[in-house]
């Protein structure tokens, strides 16, 4: 076997390997060999088929693999020997890489064309400004954050006629096409929040009704949320989507949240140990914690920002020509060469991207282990468990849990992988720019946000 390497540009090359009969005939007729024990063909016993029908009726198939597998592991290992950083994967060179008859034993040259990874300047430091947008929360939001705590510890109480904030249960019943209760139709006792009703006019059909009173309405037209549209039914997302009739919802409770008081116990129960023991402390509280949740926000906005940035700065050149055609035959069918033309630029700004992150990962050492991907995992399913004291049974519980989460969803999982690497990342950055804080409301935040994300 024969590899060598021609430079076709600045960023391309083109690989020719040559192999001769030495290096795969050995390997056919092994296989071929194998195929002549296991081999059932009408006429003669297994294992006693002429090799040379063998080679007639599955040669050539056994040859195209066999050069194929070679040709990948030498391609691979070549690349690997060479430490050639490329980009994509090789395409094969059809122009230069001529027919051949597996049947001739002569050597046989095939070329690869390559995309080479460029080289680029990464200058990370303090003369690099980025501007970190921290959200300031209103004493309107604080208001309506408190106003949500309350009604979540408040009391549940029963109530005579229907409010906006209600939950009534009560009994579901399938309508004909003259609104009468459809005879072997759906039928269902359950719960039904007014909030869940989007429909503004049929939420207010509800409004003032009492205990016995009923209500007909298209429960997926007016509510829109199938899995909750299905739940409230008693069947499936599949066949909630199909609904087109009405029901009857008789309701027998009126259920009302009560809001907490705003008083000492309310303030320990959300805050325990924290020392908050008025409204003062508590709003500020409430403040601190709602800002921090902003934070992932925050960071999220400033990495666009830091992106901006460092395309600008890092002048980073693509051998596009190559990285086009690759794109059209990576995917198979599914672009276009006219698509990827008109939508190069996204695809252009992404790889390079792809580039510079790696790049950070590489030279700062940045890894994320497995257990941090369990934990992440365990963040959804029991948040806040971090700061808690759980016994070993329930550590050891949650800890399954989270490796069969991992076990049964790997693009969850690689989502997860790629959201840990990008805060890695974003605190590498924040501690070697200059940030440039500023302070804006969190309705300012989410315009520009919504800004940045419309001009992309």
């Amino acid at each position: 076997m024969e590899i060598t390497r021609e430079s076709t540009g600045e960023l391309t090359a083109t690989v020719k390997i040559v192999l001769s009969p030495s290096d795969y005939i050995e390997n056919v007729n092994k296989v071929l060999k194998d195929y002549q024990r296991k081999a059932n063909v009408p006429g003669f016993r297994p294992g006693h088929v002429p090799f040379g029908m063998v080679k007639k009726l599955y040669g050539s198939a056994v040859f195209a693999d066999e050069i194929n597998k070679m040709l990948t592991e030498s391609l691979t290992k070549y690349l690997e020997d060479e430490k050639l950083a490329i980009l994509g994967q090789p395409l094969p060179n059809t122009e230069k890489t001529s027919t051949f008859d597996w049947k001739e034993e002569k050597d046989i040259e095939f070329y690869f064309d390559l995309g080479l990874s460029p080289e680029f300047n990464l200058d990370l430091n303090d003369t690099l400004t980025v501007d970190y947008h921290k959200i300031i929360v209103d004493d309107n939001k604080i208001d309506s954050y408190i106003n949500d705590l309350r009604q979540r510890n408040g009391t549940f109480t029963q109530a005579e006629s229907v409010e906006e904030k209600d939950s009534l249960f009560g009994k579901f019943e399938e309508l004909d096409a003259d609104g009468n209760v459809l005879e072997s139709g759906i039928s269902n006792e359950s719960r039904l929040l007014i909030s869940a009703i989007s429909d503004e006019s049929t939420r207010g059909s509800f409004i003032g009704k009492k205990v016995g009173d009923s209500v007909d309405f298209n429960p997926v037209k007016s509510i829109g949320n199938l899995t909750e549209v299905a739940t409230m039914l008693g069947i499936d997302t599949k066949q909630a989507a199909t609904i087109e009739s009405d029901f009857r919802f008789t309701f027998t409770e009126i259920t009302r949240v009560e809001p907490a008081e705003l008083n000492a116990e309310l303030f320990e129960k959300i805050f325990p140990g924290k020392g908050v023991t008025d409204e003062t402390l508590f709003r500020e509280a409430v403040r601190f914690d709602a800002e921090n949740a902003f934070l992932d926000n925050s960071d999220h906005y400033f990495m666009h920002s830091v992106k901006d940035r460092l395309l600008e700065v890092c002048q980073i050149n693509l051998p596009d020509s190559f990285m086009k055609r690759w794109l059209v035959e990576n995917n198979e069918g599914r672009l276009t060469a006219e698509e990827v033309e008109k939508n190069y630029a996204d695809y252009a700004s992404a790889m390079k991207w792809q580039l510079i992150e790696n790049r950070m990962i590489n030279e700062f050492g940045i890894k994320v282990e497995d257990q941090e991907i369990k934990d992440a995992v365990k963040d959804y399913y029991l948040p806040g468990w971090r700061g808690m004291e759980l016994n070993t049974g329930l550590m050891e519980r949650l800890e399954g849990m989270a490796q069969n989460f991992i076990n049964t969803n790997a693009d969850e999982t690689r989502h997860l992988l790629d959201s840990i690497y990008d805060k890695k990342i974003a605190a590498i950055v924040k501690e070697k720019v200059t940030l440039v804080e500023k302070s804006v409301s969190y309705d300012e935040f989410m315009a520009m946000d919504a800004a940045k994300h419309h001009h992309e």
